[in-house]
C-alpha cells in the first residue's frame, strides 16, 4: 500500500491556520475599535458636563464654602467665630463679594450684627440684608432658602495666595443634609462668593 502525501494537501491545513488567525485578529480589532468609541463618546460627554459646570462656575464666581474652611468657633462669644480659606489669585484686581446664606425667612435674615469679610489688606463691615433670594440653587429645600447679599468689594493688587476671613455668630459647620438642621439656627453662612469685576 502506498500513501501519497502531496504537496496541495499539506497547503489546505496552513492556509486554513493563517485564515483563522487573520479572523481571529479581525475580530479583536473590531471589538477594540468599538471599545475605543463608546469610551470617547463617554469622555466626550463628561468633558462636556465638566466644561458646562466649570462655565457656570466662572458666571457665578469663586465660591468659598463653610463646608471647606479652617474654623474657628468660640462658644463663650460666636460673633467671633471665624470661618478661614487660603484663596489663590491668578489675575489681580477687583473683586464683588457676595455671602450665601440659608435662612428660613426671605423677608428678613436673621443677622443682629455685622459680618467681617477681610481678604489681603481689604476690610469689609456689614449686616447682610438678603438681596437676592436663589431658588435655582437644588440644594437648599424648604424650609430653607438662600439669600445672597451684596457685602461690597476687595482687591487684589497682585497674584498670589491669599487668607479670606468671615467672622460672624452665623459661622458654623452644618450636615450636609438640611433636613437634620434645626429652624432654630433662623441663619447661618453657607459661602462666601467672589466674582471678578471687568473693567
Amino acid at each position: 500500500m502506498k500513501i501519497d502525501i502531496s504537496s496541495q494537501n499539506l497547503v489546505k491545513p496552513a492556509a486554513m491556520n493563517r485564515f483563522r488567525i487573520k479572523a481571529v485578529l479581525a475580530g479583536l480589532v473590531m471589538v477594540f475599535s468599538m471599545t475605543a468609541c463608546s469610551d470617547s463618546g463617554n469622555r466626550a460627554r463628561e468633558d462636556k458636563n465638566e466644561q458646562s459646570e466649570n462655565t457656570a462656575a466662572r458666571a457665578e464666581g469663586v465660591v468659598l464654602r463653610i463646608s471647606d474652611a479652617a474654623l474657628i468657633q468660640v462658644d463663650a462669644k460666636p460673633q467671633y467665630n471665624t470661618a478661614e480659606w487660603n484663596f489663590m489669585v491668578q489675575k489681580p484686581g477687583r473683586y464683588d463679594v457676595w455671602l450665601s446664606s440659608l435662612t428660613v425667612d426671605t423677608v428678613q435674615p436673621m443677622f443682629e450684627d455685622n459680618v467681617v469679610i477681610t481678604a489681603g489688606d481689604s476690610r469689609l463691615d456689614k449686616k447682610p440684608v438678603g438681596d437676592e433670594i436663589v431658588i435655582s440653587d437644588i440644594t437648599v429645600k424648604a424650609p430653607w432658602y438662600r439669600a445672597d447679599s451684596h457685602m461690597g468689594s476687595i482687591f487684589f493688587s497682585k497674584p498670589g495666595e491669599y487668607q479670606v476671613q468671615v467672622i460672624s455668630d452665623k459661622v458654623e459647620r452644618y450636615a450636609s443634609d438640611l433636613s437634620d438642621l434645626s429652624v432654630d439656627k433662623g441663619t447661618l453662612i453657607s459661602s462666601l462668593i467672589l466674582k471678578p469685576m471687568v473693567n
